[in-house]
């Protein structure tokens, strides 16, 4: 009969170097255990205030590309978006408040954030390229602000704060379609704009062929 050796962890290890079934239990509470903590109130404010920077810089993006639209058939959706910004602007400082954080304090994420703005702002383009360059600006912001959302609803489930958490539940169920709209949209308009801008050249070069073309019949004429 094998011998089997008890070990002070409660797990039973016989002369074969198996492991009973004790050890895989204490282990599967244990991850169960993990699983089921909850996300600590500090790296929620501070993500929360990342995401907020992230917002103020979408609003000022949004501004800029409408103030420098040059495709009008582009401002009724570009207005929307700007309106639906600001409503995120405002989810994000109630939640943040909601959890004991200042909406005037800056993470180092948001600090981060804010200056990845402002450099996209800062760009300057030729005024043939203002269009595609602001809504380039916007597919990367907004790439960033659906990630934020679709993390938050990660882990929404893991808030402890029974406040925050329906705050969060709540502004996720409102603005997360929202973002998925965003970043499609722009990512389209930004291939349609491109390619725009791909085909005028092609067009400019025709006519300015046919210029040739027409001073140098005139020459042969005289």
């Amino acid at each position: 009969m094998p011998r089997v050796r008890t070990h002070s962890n409660g797990s039973h290890r016989s002369h074969n170097g198996r492991t009973s079934r004790g050890d895989g239990m204490s282990r599967s509470n244990a991850s169960r255990g993990r699983r089921g903590a909850a996300v600590s109130a500090e790296w929620i404010r501070n993500f929360l205030s990342e995401m907020l920077a992230v917002e103020k810089g979408g609003v000022k993006l949004y501004e800029k590309a409408l103030s420098e639209l040059e495709h009008s058939e582009l401002e009724d959706k570009l207005s929307e978006f700007l309106r639906q910004t600001h409503r995120h602007v405002e989810l994000c400082t109630s939640m943040l408040e909601a959890v004991g954080g200042d909406p005037d304090y800056q993470s180092p994420g948001a600090h981060a954030a804010e200056h990845k703005a402002e450099g996209l702002i800062s760009t300057q383009v030729p005024a043939e390229m203002q269009d595609l360059n602001n809504i380039e600006n916007l597919v990367l912001a907004e790439t960033k602000d659906h990630w934020n959302w679709e993390m938050l609803a990660s882990i929404a489930p893991k808030i402890g704060d029974p406040e925050l958490k329906r705050a969060a539940t709540k502004a996720i169920s409102e603005v997360r379609r929202q973002e998925k709209t965003h970043v499609d949209w722009n990512e389209k308009t930004l291939s349609k704009l491109a390619m725009e801008s791909a085909m005028n050249p092609a067009a400019e070069e025709s006519e300015g062929q046919a210029e040739d073309r027409d001073d140098e019949m005139y020459s042969k004429e005289d």
